[in-house]
């Protein structure tokens, strides 16, 4: 990879962000493996497992009152945004990940190893979910930032075909 110093204009700038989501993205993993791993209890000789969808999700909204309000949060909030960052750093990174297939094959085969990473190790359980509410959150962000990117694409479009007929 060339040095930012070689490169001029908007190629240095480029480079300058692709630089900041690789940093991003390592302090990112850094930070899930100490929410995934770090911060849990080991319990290798306990494993569960939920493949109903949507079964964990209606137990904590139909008995909110049952759970304290960390254990509520994170688990459907948390879960909601724990691959978020995925759908801006991912695109930015590799342009593989600019269409929409290739990235939520990405995003789902991620959350696979994740709670796969979880069942057996004992660290977590498997919960299909968690997979619902993680892709979820990814592809939210994924999609916003897509809209913003387009509605820029037509505005540039725009006032330069507006540029155009002035000149005309």
């Amino acid at each position: 990879m060339p040095s930012a110093k070689k490169l001029k204009g908007p190629i240095k700038m480029k480079f300058v962000i692709k630089m900041c989501c690789w940093i991003l993205l390592i302090l990112y993993l850094l930070v899930l493996y100490k929410y995934l791993v770090l911060d849990r209890a080991y319990y290798p000789a306990h494993r569960s497992f939920n493949l109903i969808p949507f079964d964990s999700i209606k137990q904590y909204i139909n008995n909110k009152d049952d759970y304290n309000f960390n254990t509520w949060f994170m688990n459907l909030m948390g879960n909601f945004m724990m691959l978020m960052p995925l759908g801006v750093l991912l695109p930015v990174l590799h342009k593989r990940f600019r269409k929409f297939k290739n990235f939520i094959v990405f995003l789902i085969g991620i959350n696979l190893t994740i709670e796969t990473f979880q069942y057996y190790s004992g660290y977590g359980s498997l919960d299909i979910d968690d997979v619902i509410m993680n892709s979820s959150g990814g592809i939210v962000v994924y999609m916003i930032i897509k809209a913003i990117l387009n509605i820029q694409l037509l505005n540039r479009i725009l006032i330069k075909e507006y540029e155009i007929k002035q000149d005309v």
